[in-house]
């Protein structure tokens, strides 16, 4: 049964909502927050941020490509979905369909009430030119236009589906983006003139690195070409600094040399390219809209898969870990009876955005859900329930530069395989991040005062002159959000929405401050802890330690 705060939000969000509004969600490709990505992008700014509300707290819950869309998708988390990495056998488009969600996902509950669906873009992983129509073309949009694998990163030479059928078409020559907008804007004149209600979602490969010869900066549309180019990444605190950083295996990171910071600096200024290349497309959905004179009844979501580092921590560009730059991500959304000029600093995640969808377009919600509606209209916002977390989640298909022997077998195993909390105290102003890897090291970062993560106050050296939280040892608090991440990687439904519940009865314990109670110190210290068997490549339950937190029963 969902929790009456669920069904509130929802209540207050559709009583203020127009009549039969439309829904476009625009997904760029790994674009961060953190790194200046909306400084080139003034439509985007101008005509979604200020004339709507910025969730300056979004996150993705797992900072790679498939799984984050699939999360997105489905409204479900990736251990749910059991779609965790980019290729079988954990991830990828034929793990999507062989987990049968190609029946049970946004776009098959969308156009089964009758609201005509599109999408034109990169989908998912794996999704290629020998598998586009076996078993089956993705299903329950109207009409779509996919980019196929093996050419989706190839900016001038992509690769399209045509609906549902046999046919692909190349297009050898034109920015890839381009192509996406020629597919867009040519439905939304259909859409225009029929007036019918619509779903359509917008993936551009943008900014994705370039694949078609190695990986590297990606290739400028023709109107952002020569643009930028005195640009260099953002010299933020962490960027290749002269300390080590980081966790397991990015601790142990070198520090870049000259030519690698060049070289990301060229990536910077790739992505700055195609991010004014989208924004040049959000100015043309906008006007379109506007020649038919449906904007006003028209949701506009704008965000990202995952967020980007470049040089961050020493990493080279890229994302898949559990820091800042590549969680925390753009979420802005603009429409009927959604306040102008408002950022949100309350905690959501793509968990969240199939049931924040469905309710934009009036559609039941449903009951496997692991997320809820976002708050978007103002007495929604008004209304609107903290949340304390969000749960950070990743395992690695084989994509991490270290690994080491497994002790049963021999393997190898890359170690980027982690659990993450990502945790917030509003009364209190406390922020953190806490993190369990699959080879046993851990990080506690305190957000307020260490927002670039580079303190690990769990380290040996660090640990015995920590500060105190909630006027507790450090240890105490860790010991309550090791138990909290507990409940979190494994939860379902109400389950990862209120995670204490789990493991106090109903309302007895609401937040981590609560928690900290002296009472309760013997009742942490006994709890099953976060751990792994082993550095699996993906989801494997016999690999993910202990399932369940004992349930308190009083002193």
């Amino acid at each position: 049964m969902r929790s009456l705060p669920f069904l509130a939000l929802a209540a207050a969000a559709l009583a203020a909502t127009s009549k039969n509004p439309n829904v476009i969600v625009i997904m760029a490709d790994d674009q961060d927050s953190l790194l200046d990505s909306l400084s080139v992008q003034p439509n985007v700014v101008n005509q979604i941020d200020k004339q709507g509300v910025t969730y300056n707290k979004h996150y993705c819950t797992v900072a790679w490509c498939c799984p984050s869309r699939v999360n997105f998708l489905t409204g479900r988390a990736a251990h749910n979905t059991n779609v965790t990495t980019l290729t079988p056998p954990y991830g990828g488009w034929a793990k999507f369909m062989s987990e049968g969600l190609n029946d049970n996902w946004l776009p098959v509950w969308i156009k089964n009430a009758g609201i005509k669906t599109y999408y034109a873009g990169k989908l998912m992983n794996g999704y290629s030119n020998n598998n586009f129509e076996k078993p089956a073309h993705p299903k329950g949009w109207t009409d779509s236009c996919f980019l196929i694998d093996p050419w989706t990163y190839n900016y001038y030479h992509s690769h399209w589906t045509n609906g549902y059928t046999s046919n692909l078409k190349a297009f050898p020559g034109v920015h890839t983006t381009h192509v996406t907008a020629e597919k867009l804007l040519n439905w939304l004149d259909d859409l225009g003139k029929s007036k019918d209600q619509f779903f359509m979602m917008v993936a551009t490969v943008a900014p994705h690195l370039g694949l078609a010869e190695g990986s590297g900066a990606p290739p400028p549309p023709p109107s952002q070409k020569g643009k930028f180019l005195n640009q260099v990444s953002p010299r933020r605190s962490n960027f290749n600094p002269d300390t080590p950083s980081g966790n397991s295996w990015i601790r142990g990171l070198p520090k870049l040399s000259a030519a690698d910071v060049k070289s990301g600096d060229q990536v910077h200024v790739g992505r700055l390219q195609n991010l004014a290349g989208i924004d040049e497309v959000v100015a043309d959905i906008i006007a379109k809209l506007k020649q038919y004179d449906i904007l006003d009844n028209t949701y506009i979501i704008y965000t990202s898969d995952n967020g980007f580092h470049i040089g961050n921590h020493r990493l080279k560009p890229g994302k898949r870990c559990p820091y800042e730059e590549d969680i925390n991500i753009p979420l802005l959304i603009r429409g009927p009876d959604v306040p102008k000029g408002l950022v949100n600093t309350l905690a959501n995640h793509h968990t969240d955005m199939a049931p924040t969808i469905l309710q934009m377009l009036g559609v039941p919600l449903r009951a496997d859900f692991d997320g809820a509606p976002i708050a978007y209209t103002a007495p929604a916002i008004k209304a609107q329930r903290k949340n304390e977390h969000v749960q950070i989640e990743f395992w690695d298909g084989g994509f991490a530069p270290n690994g080491y022997r497994g002790e049963e077998s021999g393997q190898l195993y890359f170690n980027n395989t982690y659990k993450a909390l990502r945790i917030w105290d509003d009364s209190t102003d406390f922020s953190a991040l806490y993190s369990v890897w699959c080879d046993g090291s851990k990080e506690f970062y305190d957000m307020k005062s260490d927002y670039s993560q580079m303190s690990n106050l769990l380290l040996p050296k660090a640990l015995p002159s920590a500060p105190k939280y909630f006027k507790r040892p450090l240890p105490q608090l860790t010991a309550r959000l090791d138990t909290l991440l507990l409940v979190l990687k494994g939860c379902k439904t109400d389950q990862c929405r209120k995670p204490w519940d789990q493991i106090f009865p109903k309302d007895t314990v609401n937040n981590v401050e609560e928690a900290m109670d002296t009472k309760y110190d013997d009742f942490f210290k006994k709890q099953p802890k976060v751990e792994y068997k082993n550095c699996k490549g993906g989801n494997v339950k016999s690999n993910e330690g202990p399932q369940k937190a004992n349930l308190w029963k009083g002193a």
